[in-house]
């Protein structure tokens, strides 16, 4: 009896600790719930970090350590070959090609637009080659005296795709900062990393409130002009500059600065005051400061950018508008939803004249033309452009239904997006390649 009894409760142990073992996979499993883990240091820490901060993660081992560690690191390197080896790089970093992996043309409305999100396979690709999973904290540097935008844009593609702030860490400066601050670059041209086998969709989310697509857009700009009293609480940033035009309706044009050759860095400063080192944030007081005194242009007087204010931020093709969604998102730490980048932009924006569509179109139909264009006579004029000779019309045939700014079709990159996540991917990388099946996040 006793011997029943004895076997019977090593079979409850042992169930027991089966099912705290599938729970601890679960949470390693998922991108979301090993944010929350007390024991992890590096979500602790601000969202823009110091060279010390990283160096002090790398000595305590956190640097591309075994997958399922609490405090793996991986720091990505936005960058081409040649600075790769040329300018050099962080010892353990890993390369993202800013050629073919920061951005991607998609079809969103009627034409095929370029400098769009990239995809989720693209971003799985990504996540996978640089070996990123669920607990790891992304450090994105930037090669030495490099176009800051690069290292920008790539914190907002991994901010869509659902890695959570607390895991997405800007090196301040990149590898200028690291260099400063008396540490080794390397000209090793391998990479040293492990591949996972991660999927975004084991973030369980997108993020798609930091993006704001043709439709939202358009949305936004018809309410801001039949409701003026709404830029109290919303703001569309045009970061091309206070001379470019066309520009967007109330949209505000940063102005350009002494000592800056674009107007999309005055909020910002050369790291040491040295203009052959990268740009650097600022902290959020000093953006504050500045967001109060620099004046920007609305296209009738000079007005400063609010903190507090909803915003879109703006450029031509998305590059240079990331700078300044890293200031809001990372610096200020605006709630999620009260800062967006328009990828599309201007090139985007400026292929819906009517005068272009007409003469790119002429079989359309008034009534296509005029659910398409943005200078139509049921508002006041946004925006001219030239069409581009790619726009792909494909959906929009003679026989289908006329389209109108609130129709699906201007969202096609979102809902695309957003079925990729669907099922999510019920693996978790373990280490070496390997994987184990959890339920899915």
């Amino acid at each position: 009896m006793s011997e029943k009894i004895m076997k019977k409760s090593r079979g409850l142990i042992a169930a027991l600790l089966g099912t705290v073992m599938i729970a601890a996979l679960t949470i390693w499993g998922c991108g979301t719930s090993s944010y929350d883990d007390p024991s992890a240091t590096t979500t602790k820490s601000s969202a823009v970090i110091t060279a010390a901060t990283l160096k002090g993660w790398i000595d305590e081992g956190k640097l591309n350590s075994p997958y399922g560690s609490r405090d793996r690191v991986v720091v990505v390197s936005p960058s081409t070959t040649i600075d790769w080896t040329g300018k050099g790089h962080i010892p353990g970093a890993v390369r993202l090609d800013t050629s073919t992996e920061v951005a991607n043309s998609r079809i969103e409305g009627l034409a095929l637009a370029t400098n769009m999100m990239p995809t989720g396979a693209m971003m799985d690709a990504i996540v996978q080659r640089l070996g990123i999973d669920g607990n790891t904290t992304i450090v994105i540097s930037l090669p030495k005296n490099s176009t800051i935008y690069y290292q920008s844009l790539v914190f907002w593609n991994f901010r869509y795709w659902g890695f959570a702030r607390d895991r997405i860490k800007i090196l301040n400066g990149g590898d200028d900062a690291w260099d400063v601050a008396g540490y080794s670059l390397s000209t090793d041209a391998t990479e040293k990393y492990t591949a996972s086998i991660y999927s975004v969709a084991q973030n369980g989310t997108l993020k798609d409130v930091v993006r704001y697509s043709l439709g939202e857009m358009i949305t936004t700009t018809d309410a801001l002009i039949n409701t003026p009293t709404l830029e109290e609480t919303w703001q569309i940033l045009d970061v091309r500059g206070a001379t470019i035009t066309p520009y967007i309706t109330n949209a505000q044009r940063l102005v350009l600065q002494p000592g800056h050759a674009a107007s999309y860095t005055m909020y910002l400063s050369r790291l040491n005051g040295d203009s052959t080192r990268n740009f650097v944030y600022p902290d959020k007081a000093t953006f504050e400061t500045r967001l109060a005194t620099l004046a920007v242009k609305d296209g009738i007087s000079d007005v400063y950018a609010s903190a507090i204010k909803k915003t879109v931020v703006m450029c031509a093709s998305s590059f240079s508008a990331s700078p300044t969604f890293v200031l809001f998102d990372a610096v200020i730490g605006a709630a999620e939803g009260d800062i967006m980048m328009y990828d599309g932009s201007s090139s985007q924006w400026n292929v819906y004249s009517a005068a272009r569509l007409s003469a790119k179109y002429p079989a359309a139909t008034p009534a296509q033309i005029s659910a398409w264009a943005f200078d139509n006579l049921a508002a006041p004029i946004r925006a001219q452009g030239i069409l581009p000779a790619s726009t792909d019309l494909s959906i929009w045939s003679a026989t289908a239904p006329v389209l109108g700014p609130t129709h699906l079709d201007m969202n096609q990159i979102e809902n695309a997006d957003k079925a990729y996540l669907t099922p999510a991917i019920p693996t978790t990388t373990t280490g070496g390649g390997a994987s184990s099946s959890v339920p899915p996040c």
